[in-house]
């Protein structure tokens, strides 16, 4: 009994003992558990009086910055002319200005969506909200034509959709592409009719009218040598000078019509011998670089080559009133370059919105519809007082692979 007693002290003595370090006024773990609930107090006050006031008004003055710039976006859609429509990031119709509501009488506000406009048009309305993006669609509406400019205002959640009415500008373009392609198939259907027709009265001239010719002055020159008695000697020799002329003009204009020596002599020798013509005749220095091309090209390309070159010298002996002119015929990487330059008085050019060039005359629209029959590029570098440079390019593989597939066809 004694010793149960004993021990019972030992363990009561034990747990005074642990309580007093418990309870030990320097126990590091009782300070570190107030240094923690002290920390916690902290906290706890630090967001209910600082922390969380200053998110109350974050919120307060984002939602009355929010409410004024949407203010300020709807009073400047209301004064402008062109449909505009705000959709939230579901979207749902927010707002309408004015021209809107006229234009889409079948748009409710918080109640249509904006699928009801753009049905053809699939896009993830919510991620270009967030994003910021900024599209570009184009839609057919109610018979019109909108160029639709979409907006997105992340911190709005919003997106704002202004519509640009563009159907006369479209329409415009349709009727312009259409009277282009009419234009170039009758354009290439002319100029297939006159270079038959060229070819028919250049050989006419040269074969018929110029052999009679040439029948003519040689039976008058046997005449004049057999029968001097009864005839004026300056009289037949005046008329002989007449044929001689008349001979002439006619293999002029054969030669004109119709560039039949170009299969004789080649192309590079006929330009030279033009420009060499016409620097004769008009005065105006020439300054001529012609590759040797004629084994590179078929018969259509040597055509537009030449009527190009023939239409450009032309232009600068009626209207340049140029000192000098040069013609560059050069071949590189299998693409041939025509350049045809002068110093003179220069002009203007011309496009319209496809890049077609168009002027009081035909010249330069004839030069540019030969050019591309032939998938050729066409430039002018002109400008008043600065001398004019025509510039045209053409693929010479791309020529002859397509003289070739022509052929087949035509064996077929």
């Amino acid at each position: 009994m004694h010793k149960i007693v004993l021990i019972i002290l030992q363990e009561t003595q034990k747990l005074k003992d642990f309580e007093d370090l418990i309870f030990y006024l320097y126990n590091p773990v009782l300070i570190s558990a107030l240094i923690f609930f002290i920390l916690l107090l902290l906290l706890y006050f630090s967001y209910k009086y600082i922390y969380n006031p200053l998110i109350l008004r974050y919120k307060s003055e984002k939602e009355k910055f929010e409410l004024k710039t949407a203010r300020l976006l709807a009073l400047f859609s209301e004064l402008d002319p062109n449909p505009i429509i705000r959709i939230n990031i579901s979207g749902k119709v927010a707002g309408l200005n004015k021209a809107a509501k006229e234009r889409f009488k079948n748009i409710e506000i918080d109640s249509s969506k904006i699928k009801v406009l753009l049905k053809d048009v699939d896009f993830n309305l919510k991620k270009a909200i967030k994003n910021n993006e900024s599209l570009v669609l184009i839609q057919e509406i109610n018979d019109k034509t909108y160029e639709i400019n979409f907006h997105g205002i992340s911190y709005l959640r919003m997106a704002q959709l202004y519509f640009l009415d563009v159907s006369e500008r479209k329409e415009y373009e349709r009727q312009m592409n259409k009277y282009q392609k009419l234009l170039r198939d009758a354009s290439a259907q002319l100029n297939e009719v006159l270079e038959t027709d060229r070819k028919k009265i250049s050989g006419l001239l040269h074969d018929s009218i110029g052999q009679n010719l040439l029948l003519i002055r040689m039976n008058i020159m046997n005449y004049k040598k057999n029968n001097n008695n009864g005839f004026d000697e300056n009289e037949i020799s005046r008329t002989i000078e007449l044929l001689d002329s008349a001979i002439l003009e006619v293999k002029e204009v054969a030669r004109n019509l119709r560039p039949q020596n170009i299969e004789e002599l080649g192309l590079t020798t006929v330009l030279k011998m033009m420009c060499s013509n016409v620097s004769r005749e008009t005065g105006i220095k020439a300054n001529v670089q012609i590759a040797e091309v004629d084994s590179e090209l078929d018969r259509e390309l040597e055509n537009c080559i030449f009527r190009v070159t023939q239409e450009a010298l032309n232009n600068i002996m009626r209207h340049s009133k140029a000192s000098k002119f040069a013609v560059d015929l050069s071949t590189q990487d299998e693409v041939i370059t025509l350049v045809v330059s002068d110093d003179g008085i220069g002009f203007k050019p011309k496009q319209l919105m496809n890049d077609k060039y168009f002027s009081d005359g035909i010249g330069i629209m004839n030069m540019q519809e030969r050019v591309e029959r032939v998938n050729g590029s066409f430039h002018i570098d002109s400008d008043f007082n600065t001398g004019t440079t025509i510039i045209t390019q053409f693929t010479i593989r791309q020529q002859l692979d397509e003289t070739k597939s022509e052929d087949k066809s035509s064996d077929r």
